[in-house]
């Protein structure tokens, strides 16, 4: 971070009102979201969960957009949000080992979900049951966001809110650590337990940020975990689905 650039954004009107909106906006319109999934009847139709997908992935590219709007507006690089690799090699290399943790976290957590008893796989997806995809046109649409969330999330979530909470409290591991409150808050309708997890992950990514001074790796980790809880999870609830003795099929409607 260059905190000669940020510093001034500490001074404007829009550059307060977009980190307001990533802080409060964003996660109120999440918990929105998930309370229409929870209240819905179960199984989630299909139309349902696109349209939640969809709405999800143009909020998050519009927020971009605003993002990108407000960066020129007072003088702000590319580089500055980290869109950047300063280092070819480290970001590669960075990236290849996380890329690595997450192939052998994917195995093990295969293992334990091939082993696990009905009673355990429904613990596992109680809260997410009702919007992760079921079925490969869920399944392909879910791929999809987790992409955008992958380099949407980054850039809004490390790439500004890290680097203009830094500029605030004068240096950019506080601003790791801020940062990474507020992802957790931010999923906050995944429950404690989910807050603790995307907590611990936002400042995993806002670490990985600040030393490789490129949004790169944390854009590719993040949207690869993304696509494999998703999976995964669809693929538990098919089986709690199966073994509980009604196996959803995806349903069209609304």
């Amino acid at each position: 971070m260059n905190p000669s650039a940020w510093r001034p954004l500490l001074f404007t009107v829009d550059g307060w009102l977009l980190t307001g909106t990533l802080a409060v906006l964003l996660p109120l319109l999440g918990y929105v979201l998930y309370r229409r999934l929870h209240l819905a009847p179960y199984p989630t139709p299909t139309r349902s969960k696109m349209g939640i997908y969809s709405l999800t992935a143009s909020t998050e590219w519009i927020l971009v957009l605003i993002t990108i709007v407000v960066s020129r507006r007072h003088g702000l690089s590319p580089a500055d949000l980290g869109l950047t690799i300063p280092s070819t090699a480290v970001t590669l290399v960075t990236t290849c080992a996380g890329l690595l943790a997450l192939t052998a976290l994917t195995a093990a957590n295969t293992r334990e979900i091939a082993r696990a008893t009905l009673d355990e796989l429904e613990g596992a997806v109680r809260r997410a049951r009702r919007f992760v995809p079921v079925g490969h046109v869920e399944t392909t649409a879910f791929i999809g966001v987790a992409l955008t969330a992958g380099f949407c999330e980054e850039l809004l979530y490390r790439g500004w809110l890290v680097s203009f909470l830094g500029a605030g409290l004068g240096s950019i591991w506080a601003g790791v650590g801020a940062g990474g409150v507020v992802f957790g808050l931010a999923h906050g309708y995944q429950g404690r337990k989910g807050i603790l997890a995307t907590g611990i992950l936002g400042i995993i990514f806002g670490a990985l940020f600040a030393a490789v001074r490129s949004l790169v790796p944390g854009m590719l980790l993040h949207a690869g975990i993304d696509i494999v809880n998703g999976v995964l999870a669809g693929r538990i609830v098919r089986r709690v689905e199966r073994e509980a003795g009604a196996a959803p099929e995806e349903v069209i409607g609304t």
